[in-house]
């Protein structure tokens, strides 16, 4: 895509990437209910404030991924949610279980799940530069089976899949320091040609959310007075 921008004093021709068009993006978010999200960070603010950073942080990994993705969609824990509704995006439920299961029972009923890659985020990285996206379906393309960002707590801020793989989410210790490291086991027993992104960092608690803006995340945060 050509932009041109006009002005009195200049012509000026920018070139935007494309939307990524080969993987469908879905975002494993959660409702903003005050007390249910964000609890790590409550050890500073408050249940209000919390919420209104998840708030802002899942708005800014949404609006990342349709600026980027052709295909995005949601999996949420409460579709009737108003706050889901503004983002103007296909919503799904995510069902019940662990993440993994989670995941898989999304995998099921995902109508196009064959026809493009498939590509699970969560909404802890708001801090996430657009290049480690692009690199995520730059890999896929040149013929990896499997990409995982990795992060520093043991886990993982993304996996990028060519085609639907539920053996991949089997048996997994989900928020422990095990994720990586077993799903690695799992991609190695399967024999899946797989990529591990360079490690990034969950945004859980207060210093995280500090380190975040630090890290170029451009945001104007809430108002926040600690506890």
């Amino acid at each position: 895509m050509l932009v041109v921008l006009h002005s009195k004093n200049f012509l000026k021709c920018i070139s935007m990437p494309a939307k990524i068009q080969h993987i469908q993006a879905i975002i494993m978010c959660k409702a903003p209910v005050e007390g249910r999200v964000k609890t790590r960070l409550m050890a500073k603010y408050t249940a209000q404030q919390a919420t209104a950073l998840h708030c802002v942080m899942a708005k800014t990994v949404i609006e990342r991924a349709k600026r980027i993705f052709k295909h995005v969609c949601l999996a949420v824990d409460d579709i009737n949610h108003p706050f889901f509704e503004s983002f103007d995006l296909p919503v799904y439920p995510q069902g019940e279980g662990d993440l993994g299961e989670r995941m898989v029972f999304l995998m099921e009923r995902l109508e196009n799940k064959n026809e493009y890659a498939l590509l699970f985020l969560g909404t802890d990285s708001p801090h996430m530069a657009d290049k480690r996206l692009y690199d995520t379906a730059a890999l896929l393309q040149k013929g990896y089976e499997v990409v995982l960002g990795a992060v520093e707590d043991g886990g993982y801020d993304l996996i990028a899949m060519k085609q639907p793989y539920p053996k991949l989410f089997k048996g997994i210790s989900w928020s422990s320091d095990l994720v990586l490291k077993q799903s690695l086991a799992l991609i190695e027993k399967a024999h899946f040609k797989a990529y591990v992104l360079d490690a990034s960092f969950d945004v859980d608690t207060p210093e995280m959310l500090a380190r975040a803006v630090d890290a170029g995340w451009d945001v104007t945060l809430p108002h926040l007075v600690e506890k």
